[in-house]
């Protein structure tokens, strides 16, 4: 019997083709395009879903993608499909970015509400 260690087995279960490759990551644009649409209608419960989904597409990537050997066109299909989800990305961590500062902001804001109610109350 052979042995095969954990992490064989893990890149066999992903094993892909040169085409399979770049399919995959017109997956990440899908799955980027939902996580964008779900920011910008701020849907979070979506955006966490997508958000799953990409992040589970990239580890299997990642496994596979090592092995392959891509084409000129490929890589450069690659860099395209790249070049748009890091713009998607850095639309959507802004727009996190400002959400989380509209949070903070309600927050403090009823934090002092709160301090004003408990001023007039003693």
């Amino acid at each position: 019997m052979i042995a095969v260690s954990a992490s064989e087995r893990v890149a066999r279960t992903y094993a892909l083709s040169a085409t399979e490759v770049i399919m995959s990551y017109y997956t990440l644009l899908e799955h980027s395009n939902q996580m964008l649409a779900s920011v910008r209608n701020e849907d979070w419960d979506s955006l966490i879903k997508a958000e799953l989904q990409y992040v589970e597409e990239v580890e299997r990537l990642s496994v596979a993608e090592a092995e392959v050997e891509l084409s000129d066109q490929q890589k450069l299909d690659k860099l395209q499909l790249l070049s748009t989800i890091m713009d998607q990305d850095r639309e959507i961590r802004e727009r996190l970015v400002a959400r989380r500062t509209m949070l903070e902001q309600t927050l403090r804001s009823m934090n002092k509400k709160q301090k004003l109610e408990h001023s007039y109350r003693n």
